[in-house]
């Protein structure tokens, strides 16, 4: 048996570290509309999120709807951060390919760490009829997705369990505790869009408590941010100019690794490296037939394993 852990407890970096955000997340709320967009733009969309315009605000959804707003916004007034947009699409898509051969191979319950407007549960009812999942964010963005989910009709599975939190206030296995999670079965968690909003300290102490306190053969997969430095040539525009639009949101890239540095790391930590795939390998593995579609090489892709390397 595993678990899938995708949870979002994540709060403003610029407030004071003993107030939680009160508002919900700028860059989740991005992140689904550009999940809607690119199901509307692409003739074959590498992730397929029927439910993502649903999960949109008024802004995004009137951009999503219309194309000449959606070339007129996303095309020219966000040209500055049009790259970095097949990184939502491509991480979901190999989160829910990992996610599918983990259900094969028993998973039963799945958690997402950093959840946003995540859709899974709606978009899947095939497979959550296999699982039991949990989904953790900051309580504002919680509260926003369940409003947006019932405005749209659409009904919370009975196999879901919120639960609001924040990582930097709390431990990950602390958090779970509260909704009863099972720690003695193994657990699969997606931790995407997280990583680099967080100091490395959140990070690792985040990897510790799934590694410490979570069950032999628990996972994680997350995304990650390469060290600026190692960004090639021809993306260093393009990772500068996402990096100044998030942090103009308020939530600033904080936290980077040094690619071929990160297995170490995080055996360091407990952790055996199952699917690793680099900055400039990502785009050539998902996105090889596709012309029109540049997936910025400075986000990599990370799966690892607890339990069969020895915790630091």
């Amino acid at each position: 048996m595993s678990i899938i852990i995708r949870s979002v407890l994540i709060r403003s970096m610029d407030s004071p570290t003993n107030i939680t955000v009160a508002n919900p997340s700028k860059t989740a709320e991005m992140a689904a509309g550009i999940r809607a967009l690119h199901r509307r733009r692409a003739k074959q969309p590498l992730f397929d999120d029927p439910h993502a315009l649903a999960m949109c605000g008024e802004f995004w959804r009137r951009v999503v709807s219309s194309d000449c707003l959606s070339a007129l916004v996303v095309d020219t007034l966000l040209a500055s951060a049009s790259g970095i947009m097949p990184l939502v699409y491509t991480r979901a898509r190999f989160g829910e390919d990992l996610l599918e051969a983990s259900i094969k191979n028993g998973l039963d319950q799945y958690v997402i760490v950093g959840a946003g407007y995540d859709t899974f549960s709606a978009r899947r009812p095939d497979l959550m009829e296999k699982l039991t999942l949990y989904e953790l964010d900051q309580a504002a963005t919680q509260q926003s997705k369940r409003e947006r989910m019932k405005a749209a009709g659409i009904k919370e599975h009975g196999n879901v369990h919120y639960v609001a939190s924040d990582l930097n206030q709390e431990k990950l296995h602390q958090a779970l505790a509260r909704a009863n999670f099972d720690t003695t079965r193994p657990a699969l968690f997606s931790w995407f869009g997280v990583t680099y909003y967080l100091e490395m300290e959140s990070i690792k102490e985040t990897l510790i408590s799934i590694s410490s306190h979570m069950a032999p053969d628990s996972a994680i997969m997350f995304d990650y941010l390469a060290n600026p430095k190692l960004t090639p040539c021809g993306f260093i525009r393009m990772q500068e100019d996402s990096a100044n639009f998030v942090a103009r949101r308020g939530e600033p890239w904080i936290s980077s690794f040094v690619p071929d540095e990160l297995p170490g790391f995080l055996g360091g930590l407990g952790y055996e490296t199952v699917n690793h795939l680099k900055p400039e390998e990502v785009g050539p593995h998902y996105l090889s037939e596709t012309d029109d579609i540049t997936y910025p090489a400075f986000m990599g892709l990370y799966h690892g394993v607890v339990g069969r390397a020895e915790s630091g």
